[in-house]
């Protein structure tokens, strides 16, 4: 199959690699989009850490799914999407029910191979079904999911306010799922004008906004309440 391979920080090469061999458990899946997330950009500069080289990068994927999985969820020909953090179910907090905190983590594209190739075998509990989402919009969910987690977490609900500090997608994300909640979602960031338009346009929904502050390390409390209507 054909991959793109960050061989040394600066330099990707079009290699072609030997098809993943099929695993119990694992589920192949034919990749349709990749995102490109700021941990890429990263890993192409040289800066990040724990990373070894030559890599495929790419951890926010769709495809579609080239067999069925045994529990029945997908059926061969599936829309997908692929959670990229796999754990190994065995450590304490894997046990705890917390696998984002999985001693072992291994995420694709950063300490194991990941997406930017034509074909990926993983874990058949990381696969869900996409039914209803475009492919572009498939590849979208796993950093979605970030601002949406952080949302449920964080208790917002309707007639609140949540000043998220940095407005990236995963940020604009984040105010988008608490107007969704019924609070009102703010995203908050230090921007160059050219910038601010797309952001804005991305917080166009009721409920959500976004804040320029000209200098990022004075948003303190008292700062940041024009943001919130004085919340």
């Amino acid at each position: 199959m054909k991959a793109l391979v960050c061989v040394e920080p600066g330099r990707f090469e079009q290699q072609d690699r030997p098809r993943p061999e099929a695993k119990p458990g694992h589920i192949r899946i034919r990749i349709l989009q990749v995102g490109i997330c700021g941990t890429d950009y990263h890993i192409y500069g040289g800066h990040q850490p724990f990373l070894a080289y030559p890599r495929i990068m790419g951890h926010e994927l769709s495809g579609r799914a080239m067999e069925a999985s045994a529990d029945g969820r997908i059926a061969e020909g599936d829309l997908v999407v692929i959670n990229p953090y796999l754990t190994c179910g065995t450590c304490r907090a894997c046990r705890a029910g917390k696998p984002n905190c999985c001693e072992n983590i291994a995420v694709l594209g950063v300490h194991t191979d990941g997406g930017m190739c034509e074909e990926i075998v993983v874990p058949e509990g990381n696969v869900y079904g996409a039914e209803g989402l475009t492919e572009q919009s498939a590849a979208m969910v796993e950093f979605l999911a970030i601002g949406a987690h952080g949302v449920r977490r964080g208790g917002v609900r309707a007639g609140s306010a949540a000043l998220v500090v940095g407005a990236g997608p995963i940020g604009i994300g984040a105010a988008l799922f608490a107007a969704i909640e019924g609070g009102r979602g703010h995203a908050a960031r230090h921007l160059r004008p050219r910038g601010l338009l797309w952001r804005r346009r991305c917080c166009l929904r009721p409920g959500s906004s976004l804040w320029a502050k000209r200098r990022p390390r004075s948003m303190t409390p008292s700062s940041t309440r024009p943001a919130t209507s004085g919340r």
